[in-house]
């Protein structure tokens, strides 16, 4: 797609070069933080988006932990 602004490409994320299972979760976060951040303006109990924040958190950082320790250490077989 153009960039309606002028000729440049839209910038580049660091995300967009991740495999597709971790834009994806990536995303799960992003998405649950705009929800803790809509509970906490809004005055509600954000205790489950807090969890589910968390949850989204720690299944991001495991599958970065995976990502980096395959591309360090390949498979020789």
């Amino acid at each position: 797609m153009d960039n309606p602004r002028g000729l440049d490409d839209f910038p580049r994320s660091v995300v967009d070069d991740w495999p597709r299972h971790i834009r994806q979760q990536f995303a799960r976060r992003a998405r649950a933080g705009a929800a803790l951040r809509l509970c906490r303006r809004r005055g509600w109990n954000d205790s489950a988006v807090r969890l589910q924040l968390d949850r989204e958190t720690r299944e991001l950082k495991r599958m970065l932990d995976d990502y980096a320790f395959a591309e360090a250490n390949p498979t020789l077989f």
